[in-house]
């Protein structure tokens, strides 16, 4: 039932966008119809998806294969629930002089709570349309909250990791396997956050797990939140 009026809500717009090639600015808002809601289920998720394949088309095709040449897997898009995003900031004890970075920001779900928050953030993400996302909602904030903000395509397997204090990661493991290799040079005292998915556990013991809400199933099923700490 909950899929059906998903349908019945979403279908006309994504009609819409099937039937034609939509420009940046409409998908950006198309996005942003489904996106608003907290509770993302998987209908939703999956409308999101479908809007997301209708503007990428080929040039989305087009990047995964070039980027599976070069080892480079990439990451579906799935929002962090709020109460998952809550958490990792009470985990990494966000201060204001704190440097944080998202990959993979997406839509900005988290970045945007850790401006909130009062840290810096700078959000990485490849989709262009995530970005695009992320910018208007930013730009959406009061001015304290905007001038915090900042939105990268940097590809993160090239990122220069010893600037951040900390790293916020919703990722799936064929990503966070090679990039945890790139976090050994990072200074002590960095904190590492990762939604869902623990980094490689012959090599990393997270210091803290607390239970959030799962991306992919409604309450009562939660899955980890997962802290770490360079020593």
């Amino acid at each position: 039932r909950p899929a059906a009026r998903t349908k019945k809500v979403y279908a006309p717009r994504m009609n819409s966008l099937e039937s034609s090639t939509p420009n940046c600015e409409e998908h950006v808002q198309a996005h942003a119809l489904i996106g608003e809601h907290q509770d993302l289920n998987i209908a939703r998720q999956t409308a999101l998806s479908r809007l997301q394949a209708s503007f990428r088309g080929k040039r989305d095709r087009e990047t995964h294969v070039s980027r599976a040449k070069l080892g480079k897997p990439v990451c579906p898009f799935l929002r962090t629930p709020s109460n998952a995003v809550a958490a990792m900031i009470d985990m990494a004890g966000i201060a204001t002089d704190d440097v944080v970075w998202d990959l993979g920001c997406g839509d900005g779900a988290i970045s945007l709570e850790v401006a909130k928050a009062g840290a810096r953030c700078v959000g990485y993400d490849i989709d262009l349309v995530h970005l695009s996302t992320a910018r208007k909602r930013a730009s959406e904030c009061p001015a304290e909250i905007n001038s915090l903000l900042e939105y990268s395509s940097d590809d993160i397997f090239e990122l220069d990791f010893s600037r951040a204090s900390v790293l916020m990661m919703f990722l799936v493991p064929n990503m966070l396997e090679p990039l945890s290799v790139k976090f050994d040079n990072m200074p002590a005292g960095t904190r590492l956050i990762s939604y869902h998915y623990p980094l490689p556990a012959a090599k990393w013991t997270p210091v803290r797990v607390e239970q959030a809400d799962h991306p992919h199933h409604a309450p009562p099923q939660t899955t980890g939140v997962y802290s770490y700490v360079i020593t």
